[in-house]
């Protein structure tokens, strides 16, 4: 021990001396390193120094922090305590000594020390912030700093060392990583132990409208559990009621520029208290405090958001009804926080900013706290001044050059008869029923039917080899397809045609087999009577051209040499018309006879 009390008092820097003094007074196995037992020993020696100083300390009426420190030649030197801790903190920065050493350390210091003197060590705590938080120190003792920490929230007083938790909670904050779970509230536990106690009775002598005062701190009631509210229909009818009454009294009394900017925000920042007084007397002046009334609107918008907030069960949702409700009253709230000054919409901007990364936070509590922390992408280092060659393959790329490898190393692979094989259909679909078992417990994201190539082969297969399954595509989709004598039978009942299906589609295929001969017979005879009426048309023209030459000879009054000259020649050309009408009527019987003979001969074939 009093080799380390000559160490502390050492001005050097702790590298130069620090492991020698433990070797000194340990004589440990390893030169380096102390082992599990004599980790321990030194423990005990160093509280022990602890103890003793801190003791000192106090009978000399100085500060812990300060117990010791000399002033020479102008620089004021650190007190013996830091020193001691200086030394201990490099030994465990190095892997010396056991890395949880100086937590406990610190631990003990605390524990020993007054309030007054906690800020100061809490502030050398502030000052190696960097050095504790390094991974080897810090998987050590994360659990006992966090205890520390605690145990000085708990001796600290909220109301009136505001600055001081609040420094604390900073510190935690930034030693322990955003992932780190143990100060997130996954349960989303309130502190239902803060109660706001006010008067229930009117006080002699000062007139004040009671109604409104126990309605304004009865809203502390809900904020402090705001859990209640969607479990309880009736209470949150009452607190509806009750914020509407509140909201209206500061609608009513609007706050004035003047009454803002008498209140320096950032003079009272530094003497901020987390609860006001509920005292009647104060009523009159907290409704002219723009602080108060951003209090109680803040408060608010908190509420609403946890009833906004996901991640619920749907018996904690609240109804639609409540829902607008909601959306009303956070209207009036925002609307408030513009208008009072000073820097009102600034100050709602300040909140909604806030209000959203608590959203963010709650979102990330109900995904279970997944890690910030992206991994870095590993890059394949390579020499300085050397480019890395791109390999270069014999036909292109690396799949091109090794078919042909194997080519040349089996000649035999493009002869072979199994190379080019058409598959059997129960044979492809036998991976997709394996899927559509149950029993199997394959998930749906494996499934063969994700595959678009394997389905679009199997269907050219099934449209080849299985007509029927491949009908069943249309209504089933691709696992219809599959032959049912694949499928287990509770898969295969889904699929089966019904017998009153199978008997429809027969008698549906019967009908159009027996229509379809009766209207070839109807046309065919149609046609036959067009071609007959045709024929006589054609036999009548000449007889009326005769005629008509004839009459119209005889009345241009020609002699009778004349006419009988003209009627022979018109007897000749008669003869050719003749002549040439019979083989028309030749041609069109023959005609005819031809499409009659065709005509029966199609319907023979459809028969």
């Amino acid at each position: 021990m009093d080799l380390f009390r000559n160490a502390i008092v050492n001005p050097g820097p702790p590298e130069d001396f620090a492991l020698q003094t433990v070797q000194e007074a340990i004589k440990p196995q390893k030169q380096t390193k102390l082992a599990q037992d004599e980790n321990q020993l030194l423990e005990n020696i160093l509280r022990t120094l602890l103890q003793e100083l801190v003791s000192a300390a106090v009978q000399s009426g100085e500060k812990v922090m300060q117990y010791g420190q000399s002033v020479a030649e102008g620089e004021n030197s650190p007190g013996q305590i830091p020193r001691l801790l200086d030394i201990v903190l490099y030994l465990c920065e190095k892997e010396h000594i056991e890395g949880g050493m100086i937590f406990q350390l610190l631990e003990d210091l605390t524990e020993m020390s007054t309030m007054r003197n906690c800020e100061d060590i809490f502030g050398y705590i502030e000052s190696k912030q960097e050095i504790l938080g390094k991974p080897e120190l810090f998987a050590r003792g994360k659990l006992v700093m966090l205890r520390t920490c605690n145990q000085l929230l708990r001796r600290l007083s909220k109301a009136n060392d505001v600055v001081f938790c609040g420094r604390i909670i900073m510190f935690l904050a930034h030693f322990f990583p955003l992932s780190e779970r143990s100060a997130v509230n996954i349960k989303g536990v309130f502190n239902t132990s803060n109660e706001t106690k006010y008067e229930t009775e009117a006080p002699d002598g000062i007139s004040i409208d009671l109604n409104f005062y126990k309605t304004l701190w009865s809203l502390q009631e809900y904020f402090s559990n705001p859990a209640s509210l969607s479990v309880t229909p009736s209470k949150w009818h009452k607190f509806n009621s009750s914020l509407t009454t509140v909201l209206s009294t500061f609608e009513a009394q609007p706050l004035s520029d003047d009454e803002g900017n008498a209140i320096n925000l950032e003079d009272e920042a530094a003497n901020f208290s987390i609860k006001y007084l509920t005292s009647p007397k104060l009523m009159g002046l907290e409704l002219k405090d723009p602080n108060f009334r951003r209090h109680i609107l803040v408060q608010c918008l908190i509420l609403f958001d946890y009833l906004k907030a996901p991640g619920k069960i749907d018996k904690d949702l609240p109804s639609e009804t409540m829902k607008e409700e909601i959306k009303n009253c956070e209207e009036r709230v925002k609307k408030l926080l513009d208008m009072t000054p000073p820097r009102g919409k600034e100050f709602l901007k300040s909140i909604e900013h806030i209000l959203e990364r608590e959203r963010n936070w709650v979102w990330w509590k109900r995904d279970g706290c997944p890690p910030f922390e992206k991994q870095p992408l590993e890059k394949k280092l390579t020499q300085d001044g050397v480019k890395k060659r791109r390999p270069r393959w014999r036909l292109g790329n690396k799949e091109l050059s090794q078919l042909w490898k194997w080519a040349d190393q089996n000649p035999n692979a493009l002869t072979d008869p199994q190379r080019v094989r058409t598959p059997a259909i129960s044979e492809y679909w036998k991976p997709l029923a394996e899927d559509m078992d149950e029993s199997a417990g394959i998930e749906a994201e494996y499934h063969h039917k994700n595959n678009r190539v394997y389905c679009w082969k199997g269907l050219r297969f099934s449209a080849r080899q299985d007509l029927e399954g491949f009908s069943r595509f249309t209504e089933h989709g691709i696992e219809g397809v599959v032959p049912l004598e694949l499928l287990p039978p509770d898969v295969r009942s889904k699929y089966q045609a019904k017998p009153n299906d199978r008997s429809k589609r027969a008698k549906k295929e019967e009908t159009k087999s027996t229509i379809q001969p009766e209207e070839n017979q109807i046309a065919a005879t149609d046609i036959n009577v067009e071609g007959s009426k045709a024929n006589l048309e054609t036999s009548a023209a000449p007889l009326d051209t005769d005629d008509t030459i004839a009459t119209a000879s005889t009345s241009q009054g020609g002699t009778p040499d004349e006419i009988q000259k003209q009627s022979s020649e018109t007897d000749g050309g008669h003869d050719v018309r003749m002549e040439a009408d019979a083989d028309g009527e030749a041609d069109a019987e023959t005609g005819m006879i031809d499409g009659e003979t065709d005509a029966e001969a199609d319907l023979e074939a459809v028969s």
